[in-house]
């Protein structure tokens, strides 16, 4: 971050935190709009690094690179308490566990939500390792679509822009170990992939009713908050 001020160091020397949220907000539509006629051969490590630098090579130096630092950020879905992140010198190692879930995904006959129903939660694994500083959720969403379309599906990619607010939300709740909820990333998961057989028609598919709400938790209350350092490591044997 800059000396005096606590907005992480960017490409354009911006130094107001709602000057540069839009400002990434431009850049990044258009990388994703790009990066989305992109085919990848595989989808491990190499490939999500590079998702990332393409989607914020323009605002961050390291984009592209794992984060070194532990973060926690307050949630409200989750009444202000944080999603347990990776510690930095377990990333590589709990994304090669994620990965090779992926190898597993394949698709025959009819078992399309079957396919779904496990992308959900390895998706769901990978984002809550949170391996870059910041930009995990579009890289990490970015990265699931191309891979469902490697994997035949036709998948409406709009859908998770419109409702971004709820996608981050529902991969918070996701991600709380013996405690998660799925329900609420598979439900627009299932929607984008599988949208032939869950509506009627695309209006349907992009309502704003069936997003509004994860819990008793209102989306549309959702406001962005910045990750804060957390100075400490994890005990041994613990």
């Amino acid at each position: 971050m800059y000396d005096d001020v606590d907005i992480l160091i960017n490409a354009a020397g911006i130094k107001d935190a709602e000057l540069l949220h839009k400002a990434g907000a431009d850049i990044t539509n258009l990388a994703m709009t790009s990066i989305y006629n992109h085919q990848y051969e595989k989808f491990n490590i190499d490939t999500l690094k590079d998702i990332h630098r393409a989607i914020f090579g323009q605002i961050y130096d390291w984009a592209g690179e794992f984060r070194t630092i532990q973060m926690i950020k307050p949630e409200d879905v989750l009444g202000v308490d944080t999603v347990r992140y990776a510690y930095p010198k377990e990333i590589k190692k709990q994304l090669t566990a994620s990965m090779k879930e992926i190898v597993k995904l394949k698709r025959y006959g009819q078992n399309d939500k079957d396919v779904v129903f496990r992308l959900v939660r390895i998706i769901a694994q990978i984002w809550q390792i949170h391996p870059f500083r910041e930009g995990n959720t579009r890289s990490v969403i970015v990265f699931a679509i191309l891979l469902a379309k490697s994997l035949g599906f036709e998948v409406e990619h709009g859908l998770f822009q419109v409702h971004s607010a709820y996608v981050r939300s529902a991969l918070v709740w996701a991600s709380q170990g013996i405690y998660a909820k799925y329900e609420y990333l598979e439900r627009i998961f299932f929607d984008a992939m599988l949208h032939d057989e869950g509506s009627t028609d695309d209006t349907d598919v992009f309502s704003n009713g069936k997003y509004e709400k994860i819990g008793d938790y209102m989306v549309r209350d959702y406001k962005e908050r910045p990750h804060e350092f957390l100075d400490n490591e994890p005990q041994k044997n613990q």
